[in-house]
């Protein structure tokens, strides 16, 4: 099987291409709301109840990097997140110092201890959220200071969305895209008066 490989259309010879600003689309693009740019459709999103048994977990992040934990799925109150790391860590527990006098439940959450049966025993729940209406750029600077790749965006406590890197890049391409278009526009009309 042979793979095709991707030709780039060059520009005609003389045409000048439009490099778009992308500090000003940048600046712009930070003022958009998170709303427009999240990824809504919520029959793509992966959730899942705190009562789902650690088998469906392990089967669902063998093909998904996340899964949100909502108290039901008619309600959507996000309760916790469940990531390819959490299922990381109770897959290899940390060792105990034989000079350690208290251990944290966290210590002990593994497959290997026990405790481990169903969705609420793995998820974490100090989760970073963001807002529909809020910003781009709040948005930005909360996954850039919690290193973040994926943030849930509720209202009133209720999931209804995500919005991850995947999304933000591929909103801002299309931004990128449309000033560039609308930049060779005007470049055209002003060559013709």
């Amino acid at each position: 099987m042979s793979k095709k490989k991707k030709t780039v259309e060059k520009p005609p010879e003389g045409a000048v291409k439009a490099k778009p600003n992308i500090s000003r689309i940048l600046k712009q693009f930070h003022q958009i709301d998170v709303g427009t740019v999240m990824k809504a459709k919520m029959w793509d999103m992966c959730f899942v109840e705190p009562c789902t048994p650690i088998e469906e977990i392990i089967g669902i992040l063998s093909s998904r990097k996340h899964i949100w934990v909502v108290d039901d799925t008619k309600s959507m109150k996000l309760l916790g997140l469940i990531t390819e790391r959490d299922m990381v860590d109770v897959m290899s527990p940390r060792k105990l110092d034989p000079y350690t006098f208290t251990v944290s439940a966290n210590t002990l959450r593994s497959l290997v201890f026990g405790g481990i049966d169903d969705a609420e025993d793995m998820m974490t729940t100090d989760l970073v959220t963001i807002r529909p209406d809020d910003t781009m750029d709040k948005a930005l600077l909360k996954m850039k200071r919690h290193h973040l790749k994926r943030l849930p965006v509720v209202k009133g406590g209720r999931l209804v969305g995500e919005l991850t890197m995947k999304s933000i890049i591929l909103q801002f391409k299309k931004v990128m895209r449309w000033y560039q278009i609308l930049q060779e526009h005007e470049e055209t009309t002003s060559k013709k008066k």
